[in-house]
C-alpha cells in the first residue's frame, strides 16, 4: 500500500513546537519562514509572535498604552509594527502619496522612546501627543491658515520642539534601573580630580549607545522609526568633563526640499562611562540650512515621515545622511559668501559716502 507523501514536512510537527521555532527568529527571518509553506504562515499570523518580538526589540512597546493603542488599530497590530518600526527612513527617496493630508493633530502622535547601552535597554518612555501644544487644538474646527487664538499661533509660529523628558525627569531619571536617586545624586557631586580621571568617552558612546524613537499614528495606525539608531554626532562638554550630547536623526524627503529631524540627548556619565542621568531627550525639525521649522511645518514633516521610505541597510541611510550634511554644509557656505559680499558691499558704500561727504565740506567751507 502507498501512502501518499505530505506537501510540507513541516505538518508532521506539533503546532506548538512550530510557534516556539518562529518566536526564536527576528522579524526579517519569520517574514521569510511565513513563505516557506502554508503552516507556517498560519502560524506567522499570531499576533503573539510579533507582541513579544516587538516587546524584545522595543520594551517601550510592552508599556500598558503602548499595547493598547497597537493592538487595537484598525489598519494592523504588532505585525505591522514591527515592519513599520523596524526599518529606518531611507534619504533622498520620496514616495509619491497623492492622498497624504497636509494637516495633522499633535494629539494624533505618540512617541515610543528606547536608549539602549551595550545591547541592554535602560531607558524605556512613552509619550502621548506633543505636551506643548496638547492643549493648543482643542477647537477640532482648527485651521493652520486661521489661527483662534494667541496659544495657536505661537505654536503655529514658533520653533518646534518636542521634549521627551518633563521637569521631575531631568532631575531623577536614572539610566540603570539597578541604581537609585541617590547614587546618582552622589555620581553627580564628585569632586574635579574624579571627573578628570574619568577620561573621554566619546567613542565608546558612539559603539554602545543606541537609540529608538518610533513615531505611532493613533489615526492612521502607521510607524516610523525618526532615529539613526547609532549616535551622528558625540561631544563632549569640555566645562564640566562629565557631560555629553548625542546627535541622532533622519532625513524626511518632502515634494520639493529635505527636511532634517534632529533628536538631542544629554547624559551624565559615572567614572566607568555609564550613563547614569538623563539631562534632555528632545526632538526638532530644521530645513537643509539648519533654521528651525515652526510648529506647523514640523506637523507636516512629521506627517510625511509616516509615508517615507525606508531601508534596513543601516550603511545606506549613513551613506544619505553624510551626502545631506555636505549638501548642507555647501549651503550654509553659499550664504555665509553671500552675507559677507553684502557687508563689503555696505562698508564700500558707507565708505564712498562718507569720502563724498568730506569732499563736499571741503570745496564749500
Amino acid at each position: 500500500m502507498e501512502f501518499s507523501t505530505p506537501s510540507c514536512e513541516f505538518q508532521r510537527l506539533n503546532g506548538d513546537l512550530l510557534w516556539d521555532t518562529l518566536a526564536r527568529l527576528d522579524g526579517s527571518s519569520m517574514a521569510a519562514a511565513s513563505c516557506a509553506c502554508s503552516d507556517f504562515r498560519d502560524v506567522a499570523q499570531d499576533q503573539r509572535l510579533w507582541q513579544q518580538l516587538c516587546h524584545s526589540t522595543w520594551p517601550s512597546t510592552a508599556m500598558e498604552e503602548a499595547q493598547r493603542l497597537i493592538s487595537s488599530s484598525p489598519l494592523g497590530g504588532f505585525n505591522k509594527f514591527y515592519a513599520d518600526s523596524y526599518p529606518l527612513v531611507l534619504p533622498y527617496e520620496n514616495q509619491a502619496c497623492p492622498g497624504i493630508s497636509t494637516s495633522a493633530w499633535p494629539s494624533d502622535f505618540v512617541s515610543l522612546i528606547d536608549i539602549y547601552y551595550k545591547k541592554k535597554c535602560i531607558l524605556s518612555k512613552v509619550v502621548d501627543g506633543i505636551p506643548e501644544a496638547m492643549d493648543v487644538y482643542n477647537d477640532k474646527a482648527y485651521n493652520f491658515d486661521e489661527t483662534s487664538n494667541d496659544h495657536q499661533m505661537w505654536f503655529s509660529n514658533c520653533p518646534f520642539k518636542l521634549d521627551a523628558l518633563i521637569f521631575e525627569s531631568r532631575t531623577a531619571a536614572i539610566g540603570d534601573n539597578d541604581h537609585t536617586t541617590a547614587a546618582a545624586a552622589a555620581a553627580i557631586n564628585r569632586n574635579v580630580e574624579e571627573r578628570k580621571w574619568r577620561g573621554d568617552f566619546c567613542k565608546e558612546l558612539k559603539d554602545d549607545l543606541r537609540l529608538s524613537w518610533v513615531l505611532y499614528d493613533k489615526k492612521k495606525g502607521k510607524a516610523v522609526n525618526l532615529s539613526s539608531w547609532k549616535p551622528l554626532l558625540v561631544q563632549r562638554s569640555w566645562h564640566s568633563g562629565m557631560d555629553y550630547m548625542l546627535r541622532f536623526g533622519s532625513i524626511v524627503s518632502m515634494d520639493e526640499h529635505l527636511a532634517e529631524c534632529v533628536i538631542l540627548v544629554r547624559c551624565i556619565l559615572t567614572e566607568r562611562g555609564k550613563p547614569v542621568m538623563w539631562r534632555e531627550i528632545s526632538m526638532t525639525i530644521e530645513d537643509m540650512a539648519g533654521e528651525p521649522l515652526n510648529g506647523r511645518k514640523s506637523l507636516m514633516v512629521l506627517n510625511r515621515a509616516l509615508h517615507c521610505l525606508r531601508s534596513k541597510n543601516h550603511l545606506q541611510v549613513e551613506e544619505g545622511y553624510h551626502r545631506f550634511e555636505r549638501e548642507k554644509k555647501e549651503i550654509k557656505k553659499r550664504k555665509e559668501y553671500r552675507e559677507a559680499l553684502a557687508d563689503r558691499l555696505c562698508i564700500t558704500i558707507e565708505i564712498a559716502v562718507f569720502i563724498i561727504f568730506v569732499y563736499a565740506c571741503t570745496m564749500f567751507f
